[in-house]
């Protein structure tokens, strides 16, 4: 007769995996705090030092809005994020249903390339995608920062997978009652998929609004400036007076902050929602 044995993590481990968290949180916080701390400093404090209640200050805020400009940057970059959301989120919904649904010949294939194309750095397909957009007369304009990236190969991944976690009788089912595959598509795997798209909707506002490199290469006038480009000029133009670049920065970050708390209960839905079937 064989005891039953209980095997527990030695007490050791547990402090060193604690300890290990510890630092990696330290680690991830302390730039978001030292630049919070320069952003509310007053201008006697150095730029190395956190400053204390007494030397905090709200007017760098005030100071890099009215003087950078940010307002129609920022307004910029609100209809950018929207519109490349809303079209990522619907192009890789409507991209992952055939794939995920339907059998049709060079599915995989298609479905590989699609996967080949996450591989690909965006640094490597940026002259190429900036020719494009020249000669489709998109420069310098809001259009030319969103139609080069309106679906993502990511995207088309996780739709698909939340897609084929879904049991097959309820497609047939819906043409049982003479659904059509758009009826399919818009009445059962939307809602049923509804934690994954908002999930990912997530992820393309995060990423739209935070992106840089393809907005400064294809935006020439300050009319047109998204925010993360306005801020790049702002630490230029404000060279010298540094916390006001910095008290930007926080402004640009706090939408995103409070786009994840309110998101945060779907985004562990969805991204564990194609976890049932591969």
């Amino acid at each position: 007769m064989h005891s039953a044995t209980t095997h527990t993590t030695p007490r050791h481990l547990v402090v060193l995996n604690v300890l290990a968290a510890l630092l990696l949180a330290i680690i991830a916080v302390l730039p978001m705090v030292w630049l919070a701390g320069v952003a509310v400093s007053d201008a006697t404090v150095a730029v190395n030092r956190l400053p204390t209640p007494a030397q905090m200050t709200t007017t760098n805020f005030s100071g890099a809005w009215q003087a950078g400009g940010l307002l129609r940057p920022f307004i910029n970059s609100l209809i950018v994020t929207c519109i490349h959301a809303l079209l990522n989120v619907f192009l890789a919904a409507a991209a992952a249903f055939p794939l995920a649904r339907t059998r049709f010949r060079g599915r995989d294939t298609v479905f590989v390339i699609i996967l080949a194309t996450l591989m690909i750095p965006e640094q490597v397909i940026l002259v190429p995608l900036f020719r494009t957009v020249v000669k489709m007369n998109l420069y310098d304009t809001l259009a030319g920062v969103v139609i080069p990236f309106a679906v993502s190969g990511f995207g088309i991944y996780l739709c698909r997978q939340a897609m084929r976690s879904i049991p097959r009788e309820m497609d047939e089912a819906a043409a049982i009652d003479g659904a059509s595959s758009w009826q399919v598509f818009r009445h059962v795997m939307l809602p049923l998929t509804a934690p994954t798209l908002a999930t990912l909707g997530v992820f393309s506002v995060i990423a739209s609004w935070s992106n840089l490199l393809w907005p400064l290469v294809v935006l020439q006038s300050s009319s047109n400036y998204t925010l993360p480009v306005a801020l790049d000029q702002l630490l230029g133009m404000f060279s010298a007076n540094i916390r006001f670049a910095y008290a930007g920065s926080v402004l640009a970050v706090i939408p995103m902050i409070a786009i994840y708390l309110l998101m945060q209960r779907w985004l562990e839905r969805g991204l564990l929602a194609g976890a049932v079937k591969g």
